[in-house]
């Protein structure tokens, strides 16, 4: 069994013995795509978008969406700074198990902004009709991007490769 052990620097008066990096993880992430009808509403938005007598109720969809979106990158963003911050003041041993279940995570949040990012460039054209919508997504948008920029930093922490960034950024 091969295991790492996360070091951060600490005083020469305390030693304790290294904890699993699990003891930070809660439950198991619910994916973005199973917790709001993004491609559902996305595909919604791209058939109806000509239609301009729908463009109110998409508007609303995509508002609920978007609020959705940014209360998951919230808890996201939340759980993930505690974790960067935990990583860089304790000492964790890192097991191939919990590699895969962090590597999982951090994939899923990851991708999760890159599927948000997509869905905001198309309801673009509904903001005209909704500001509420407007400043919702571009609140959500801002968490997608800092909670996409600290998943790759705890991937760097823990060694982890995540996909590398796409040209839709």
């Amino acid at each position: 069994m091969r295991i790492t052990i996360l070091r951060a620097v600490h005083s020469l008066f305390v030693t304790e013995m290294p904890r699993p990096i699990e003891t930070l993880l809660t439950l198991p992430r619910v994916r973005l795509i199973d917790k709001v009808p993004i491609l559902e509403t996305g595909k919604l938005v791209q058939r109806f978008m000509n239609r301009p007598d729908y463009h109110p109720r998409l508007a609303r969809s995509a508002l609920q969406v978007s609020e959705g979106s940014a209360q998951q990158f919230s808890i996201d963003d939340e759980g993930l700074s505690t974790l960067l911050d935990e990583i860089t003041t304790a000492d964790y041993i890192v097991t191939k198990r919990s590699r895969t279940v962090m590597e999982k995570m951090l994939k899923g949040i990851y991708g999760d902004g890159l599927v948000f990012k997509e869905f905001e460039s198309e309801i673009e054209p509904l903001y005209d009709v909704s500001q509420d919508l407007r400043r919702v997504s571009r609140f959500a948008d801002s968490l997608a991007d800092k909670t996409k920029e600290e998943s790759l930093d705890v991937a760097r922490a823990l060694l982890i490769q995540l996909p590398k960034p796409t040209s839709a950024e």
